[in-house]
């Protein structure tokens, strides 16, 4: 019972993340509220397969499940980085941007001149709420992670501020996007007024240019 107990109230802490009521957690996978309800509970415990879904739905670790891991995202694979990103790309609250250096002369790498990939998210974006608590995050991440790496802080005080960081931040939760189906005709005129608006973006920059 207390296995059950520990399942239960993780996927009940999973599904209040998600902020998605017993019902529509539910259906994704593939079950009544009824019996959800019984999982949470702790009366009954979800079998292997209904694990599993919710591991691969939720790229969840199973050991968190299980209670024999705090850490809740399954991070054991590029896939596992790939899906974080998919995941965090079709929230509401958050928009990160991506620049891409890949035109090296001559394929060489200078000290000023590398092949880089970076994801940016502007704190002042007032349309995606969290951005600004993103970037205080990982300022505090990169002074922390600083301070360890560099020996002036020990791994136990390192382990102590993660896991009050992750408490902290545990209660503001993500909304999902709802993407409209659209014809064909209708995001061909999208995509003409999207390339217009960047041309002109591109010539009113090149007028500021001295």
């Amino acid at each position: 019972m207390e296995n059950s107990n520990t399942i239960g109230s993780r996927i009940k802490s999973l599904r209040q993340s998600m902020k998605l009521n017993q019902i529509e957690f539910a259906k994704t996978l593939g079950i009544k509220q009824s019996t959800l309800s019984s999982y949470e509970n702790g009366v009954v415990s979800p079998s292997s397969d209904i694990l599993l879904t919710i591991a691969e739905n939720y790229h969840i670790s199973l050991d968190w499940l299980f209670g024999l891991s705090d850490n809740q995202v399954n991070m054991s694979s590029i896939a596992d980085f790939a899906s974080s990103l998919f995941q965090l790309n079709d929230k509401n609250e958050v928009r990160f941007e991506l620049d891409i250096n890949e035109h090296l002369p001559n394929d060489l790498e200078t000290e000023n001149n590398r092949w880089t990939a970076s994801i940016t998210f502007y704190g002042n974006d007032k349309e995606h709420d969290y951005n600004a608590v993103i970037c205080q995050f990982l300022s505090s991440f990169k002074e922390n992670r600083d301070s360890f790496e560099h020996y002036f802080t020990t791994k136990e005080l390192f382990d102590l501020w993660k896991e009050k960081e992750l408490q902290y931040y545990k209660e503001l939760g993500f909304t999902q996007k709802k993407y409209k189906e659209l014809d064909n005709k209708t995001r061909l005129q999208l995509q003409k007024e999207y390339l217009l608006k960047e041309v002109l973006q591109h010539q009113q920059e090149t007028k500021k240019k001295p």
